[in-house]
């Protein structure tokens, strides 16, 4: 696994050296590029960092962040209903049957791991083999630590919540091997499961310091595609949420600096997605995306052309919320046989559009729930306000008059995050981490219970064969 960072980094520095170099026809070609000759070069070494985030998002299919992980949160939601018939369509993710042997279990599990193994053999290189005789200043030292340990927390974060039971549920419970390790050879795969306190403990000594990181939108060396404070932060405060800490969450989402919503959200979906106040990390796509016709998933499979993973028109939130006065209804397109798609992806063909994983309305809408589970519903007021009448106005809402409390004004911010947030992937998460029981419409517009959080069987996706096979301390 560690020649990974090695091949990323070189294809990198072929390109560099290509355009920088006029006389390289004349010099004999690097056709081997070790370990040593990565940290001892500091354009080789900015390059196997720009690497860490290709190897997140997973270059050719987007197995990981790349659009398998919001496939995975809209598939194991009430509001999305899939036709997809094998494997990469997520039919087993929906069925909540994912086996040992299913293919989107196996393909992201797979990738998760690789950008974790990509990442522990950068900071074994950066933090002790390679620490004194660095080709870069300290700062850039620094700052290249925490990115890694950010790409390892996310990681963590998807993983844990998609492979095991909720915190909530059970916080000892099993989760995924917990592997801080670079993985070398073989032999040193060996590792057995945390539990779900375990790996959030990791997650949030990964964030811990971020003080190398540009603070958030507009600060100097600030991208929405690269580790930040606010994504920090923001990743944090999922966390928080996840164990219900709502004082911890409100700490992080208040760190959250630099970042506004935006006048429109169809503008989240448009190029130049980089250039949004809204936008604290996404996953980017580019012209080498749409080589390849299945990339970008997401945009593919919510899509009418893909006529995969459609909107629940029988008894989800947008038969309630989906009003023709809601900006955020422009999304819908139902098609001739009365499917309906949320088509926040249009540019399906070309692939451009970014993946947003952290955007500031998560961050607002954070903070109505933390509120309101505090008991202080007039803020929860106010911050599910900010992100309702962003895409319609109060005057002409029908549905939310902003004088509900109680039960009645837990609806409105459950409903408005499920609105905001369609095939984002984001709900089927929101079920998780609320050790919420996941459900399937009947036509008749009843529900069906298909997983419990106690029932690990269907709650939780199976590890993968290989994983089962090599790691003899896991138990399942």
């Amino acid at each position: 696994m560690k020649r990974t960072i090695l091949y990323t980094a070189f294809a990198a520095l072929l390109l560099t050296t290509a355009a920088c170099s006029g006389d390289f026809i004349d010099k004999a070609p690097e056709l081997q590029i070790n370990e040593q000759a990565i940290f001892g070069s500091e354009s080789r070494l900015a390059a196997a960092i720009e690497g860490m985030y290709t190897r997140l998002k997973e270059k050719d299919d987007g197995y990981f962040l790349g659009g398998y992980a919001t496939l995975a949160g809209d598939n194991r939601s009430d509001d999305m209903i899939i036709y997809g018939n094998n494997g990469y369509t997520f039919r087993d993710c929906y069925s909540h049957a994912v086996n040992p042997s299913s293919m989107e279990g196996d393909y992201l599990y797979k990738n998760a791991y690789l950008a974790i193994n990509y990442t522990n053999t950068l900071l074994e290189g950066l933090e002790t083999t390679y620490a004194a005789s660095l080709p870069c200043d300290e700062a850039t030292a620094d700052r290249y630590i925490q990115e890694c340990k950010f790409v390892r927390a996310i990681s963590y974060y998807y993983l844990s919540q998609l492979f095991g039971q909720p915190y909530k549920y059970d916080p000892q419970a099993s989760n995924v091997p917990l592997r801080i390790k670079a993985i070398t050879g073989a032999g040193e795969n060996v590792c057995p499961p945390a539990t779900i306190s375990q790996v959030f403990e990791q997650i949030l000594a990964d964030t811990e310091d971020v003080s190398a990181l540009p603070i958030g939108y507009g600060d100097n060396g600030f991208s929405s595609t690269k580790a930040s404070q606010a994504a920090a932060h923001a990743l944090r405060m999922r966390v928080y949420m996840c164990m219900e800490n709502w004082d911890k969450a409100i700490e992080e989402g208040d760190k959250v600096e630099g970042f506004t919503l935006i006048p429109s959200i169809a503008t989240m979906f448009d190029a130049p997605y980089a250039l949004t106040e809204e936008n604290i990390f996404s996953i980017p796509m580019t012209e080498t995306d749409k080589s390849n016709s299945q990339t970008h998933p997401s945009g593919y499979f919510t899509h009418e052309a893909g006529q995969i993973t459609v909107v629940n028109n029988i008894n989800g939130i947008a038969t309630t919320y989906g009003i023709e006065a809601d900006a955020r209804t422009g999304f819908l397109y139902t098609d001739a046989k009365g499917y309906t798609y949320c088509e926040k992806y249009t540019e399906y063909a070309t692939r451009y559009e970014w993946l947003p994983i952290f955007r500031y309305a998560e961050i607002l809408l954070h903070l109505a729930e933390c509120y309101y589970n505090k008991g202080a519903e007039s803020l929860a007021r106010q911050y599910v306000k900010m992100v309702r009448t962003r895409s319609i106005e109060e005057a002409s809402d029908p549905l939310v008059k902003y004088t509900e409390s109680g039960p009645a004004l837990w609806t409105v911010i459950d409903n408005e995050r499920r609105w905001e947030f369609l095939s984002e992937g984001i709900r089927g998460f929101d079920i998780s981490r609320r050790a919420d029981d996941y459900r399937h419409p009947l036509t008749d517009g009843s529900w069906t219970v298909v997983a419990t959080p106690a029932d690990r069987t269907t709650y939780c996706w199976a590890f993968p064969l290989y994983e089962t096979t090599v790691n003899t301390a896991l138990s399942n």
